[in-house]
């Protein structure tokens, strides 16, 4: 029964994320709140649940025992039941006003996105043509769900633009009133981010909905590969790793690599896996974090003439989908893909950063978090590479754990992290469940009571 252990744990850290994300959003609309440290320690715990739940290769995990008395048991799945109905009562409610400014474009990849689409089918180039003033305006946005950049007005701030500097600053620029330094405003994402929008932007569709049927779809792969005996215990984990539900109705474009990282991952033993990971790193740059941990685990399973044929293949699809816009204007399309590394954005996020942006501590040069993301990043690639037989699905989550120390580690990194876990539990050799086994031991799922096959 060991099997149900990895999968509670999931959810649990899913759980902690959900709790992290919303602790973390009210201190960046309140700054003087407390709880910093617990966000950044929440988010911690959750990334060492999800590699602790992937440890090993799983085999035969379902007939295993199952470590913890039954009682306890029975209360971390009883947890995961009533965080379960948590994730189901958000996506319930999506088609809702969530708050009185409510707008479907949450923030500025989700605006951009869409602006960029609609370039697209007037035949222009977002990578040069997009105006965010212009984009925001007839989103009926402002400069709250912008990227601010440290130079121009901006060049002294310490930590982030307060409301009001933002405020001043966007409309002095709208009203063409010097030069826009201070704000992102091409796509900073590779083409697939808003040429996947297209059909949903010409039809006059929120697109957030695009989103969740992402969400969605990614899930119930997740559970039609999981063992036939595991899978009520696989939906009740993702929906109670409410996290996953909660910030993608709350509004993220995320979903659009998830799902076909999720498929890459799971099925990475078949020869054309590198079609949807291809699909993935031609949406958004932390799927790139992604591909040499799916390397080293498909050269472990097929070798490496297999694992080389289909990087080329995913790198083939990247350049394909963003071939007509590197012919177009490259510099343009260059500038817009590197602005994450190339532009001075303000440090943010909900990793360790946030204790020093917004938890008092002294704030450290750029080099000093760079330095450590990419030490975490060659010493989780070493962990991988060493691990590589023993626990071959690590690298779902060990991919995204530089990030936690990065300059900028926003939360939306995280929220998923519990998707690409159970995903790499579902191609785990479990073997089947013994139902009646698992009610006396304390499983519980709110689709099915356990019971005799």
């Amino acid at each position: 029964m060991r099997a149900l252990s990895r999968i509670a744990a999931v959810a649990v850290a899913g759980a902690a994320l959900y709790f992290a994300g919303i602790v973390n959003s009210i201190i960046l609309t309140h700054p003087g709140r407390g709880g910093v440290g617990v966000v950044v320690l929440a988010i911690a715990v959750a990334i060492a649940l999800l590699l602790a739940a992937l440890i090993g290769t799983g085999r035969g995990d379902a007939v295993a025992p199952m470590p913890g008395s039954t009682w306890f048991v029975r209360g971390v799945w009883g947890f995961v039941c009533v965080m379960a109905l948590v994730g189901i009562g958000w996506l319930v409610d999506m088609p809702r006003q969530h708050s009185v400014d409510w707008t479907p474009y949450h923030n500025d990849a989700i605006a951009l996105n869409e602006c960029g689409a609609r370039l697209v089918l007037q035949g222009r180039d977002p990578y040069t043509d997009l105006d965010v003033f212009a984009c925001y305006g007839a989103l009926g946005i402002g400069p709250d769900r912008t990227t601010p950049l440290r130079r121009g007005a901006f060049a002294d701030v310490a930590i982030y633009p307060t409301d009001d500097q933002l405020d001043q600053v966007w409309d002095q620029r709208a009203n063409g009133v010097g030069t826009n330094d201070e704000f992102v405003w091409r796509p900073s994402y590779p083409a697939v981010s808003f040429l996947a929008l297209l059909p949903m932007v010409a039809a006059g569709w929120d697109t957030n909905y695009l989103y969740v049927a992402c969400l969605l779809v990614a899930m119930a792969l997740v559970v039609a590969r999981s063992p036939r005996t595991i899978r009520p215990f696989v939906l009740t984990a993702l929906l109670g790793a409410s996290s996953l539900a909660a910030f993608t109705v709350g509004g993220s474009s995320d979903l659009l690599y998830a799902l076909p990282l999720v498929i890459a991952w799971m099925y990475r033993d078949r020869k054309w896996a590198g079609l949807p990971l291809g699909t993935a790193l031609a949406i958004k740059q932390i799927a790139w974090f992604f591909a040499p941990f799916w390397f080293i685990a498909v050269l472990t399973e097929r070798g490496w003439r297999a694992a080389t044929r289909d990087l080329a293949i995913a790198g083939a699809i990247f350049a394909a989908t963003n071939l007509p816009f590197i012919v177009h204007d490259p510099h343009a399309w260059v500038a817009g893909i590197v602005t994450p590394v190339i532009e001075p954005m303000f440090a943010r996020g909900a990793g360790l950063i946030f204790l020093f942006t917004n938890g008092g501590l002294p704030l450290l040069p750029v080099f000093a978090y760079s330095a450590l993301e990419a030490t975490t990043c060659i010493t989780c690639l070493v962990i991988a590479w060493r691990t590589r037989r023993t626990s071959p699905e690590l690298g779902a989550v060990l991919a995204v754990v530089p990030l936690f120390f990065a300059w900028r580690s926003l939360f939306s990194y995280f929220f998923l992290l519990p998707l690409f876990a159970l995903a790499a539990i579902a191609r785990m050799p479990l073997g089947e469940l013994a139902f009646e086994r698992a009610r006396k031991l304390g499983g519980l799922t709110i689709f099915a009571a356990p019971s005799r096959s």
